[in-house]
């Protein structure tokens, strides 16, 4: 019985691991460090070397087919602008090292989106954009233009580093409806509508926001893990419930046995 639990729960786990194409998965992986080590690199202001890398990604990433299974070319595109904005950035003297990072941390984010299929690094960025957008509505219900001004401008920043891992991993609608809230606040007759409106306006666009990133944690759970568990639990459940039963079945005989031997 117990030899026949362990083979049915093996044979399970077998048939829901998805077969992985080892040479695919080393290219993407090796891709997502090669992403990483260029953003530390230029973290470190060592521009220089994150460019070689850069070049290097690029000579590794036309390697990879563009179809289903690899990616689709929406997603060739996603990746090659942020690697030319990488590009163009990394060895410009006029750029500062906050501007450098922030567009390396972009391609890294979006190469990381490609790769990650549960805990996108994205997802990170939640508080501090959340925050950001926080002090938005305080600004406008306070009535501090300036200030609005100031703290949307670095909303827009923060947002636009993961926009692209977005278009990745979101689906399209969702993404619209953020780009027709982005559009209506960011239109300069914004100020012009009364504050009620504008608090309300800013209120729907947050709830998008929120929805968003709850979009990611739900993802972060594997649908065919929890399924495992699930079955796999019920056998056990099963097989103690079965024991249990055996267990009583035989103290109940021998219960019988004693009686009708006393009779």
């Amino acid at each position: 019985m117990r030899k026949w639990l362990i083979a049915l729960i093996i044979g399970i786990v077998l048939v829901q691991t998805k077969p992985i194409n080892a040479e695919e998965t080393y290219d993407w992986e090796f891709l997502n460090k090669i992403s990483n080590t260029a953003l530390q690199l230029a973290k470190q202001e060592r521009y220089s070397e994150s460019a070689q890398l850069l070049d290097y990604f690029s000579m590794k990433f036309e390697d990879i087919p563009i179809n289903r299974d690899s990616i689709s070319l929406d997603h060739f595109r996603m990746i090659s602008s942020t690697h030319k904005d990488a590009k163009s950035i990394i060895l410009d003297e006029k750029k500062t090292k906050e501007e450098k990072v922030r567009t390396l941390t972009k391609f890294r984010l979006v190469v990381d989106a490609m790769v990650s299929e549960h805990q996108p690094l994205w997802g990170s960025m939640e508080s501090s954009i959340m925050e950001t957008f926080s002090q938005i509505k305080t600004d406008v219900q306070s009535g501090d233009i300036q200030s609005f001004q100031h703290d949307w401008n670095e909303f827009l920043s923060l947002y636009e580093i993961i926009y692209p891992s977005i278009q990745v991993d979101i689906d399209d609608r969702r993404v619209k409806q953020m780009d027709e809230h982005i559009s209506v606040i960011g239109d300069k007759f914004f100020q012009d509508v009364p504050e009620t409106s504008r608090v309300k306006q800013l209120s729907l666009m947050e709830e998008e926001l929120k929805a968003i990133f709850e979009r990611v944690k739900e993802d972060e759970a594997d649908p065919s893990l929890v399924w495992v568990m699930i079955t796999t639990g019920s056998i056990i459940l099963l097989s103690l419930s079965y024991s249990g039963w055996r267990k009583y079945r035989g103290e109940k005989e021998k219960l019988e046995k004693r009686e009708q031997n006393k009779e």
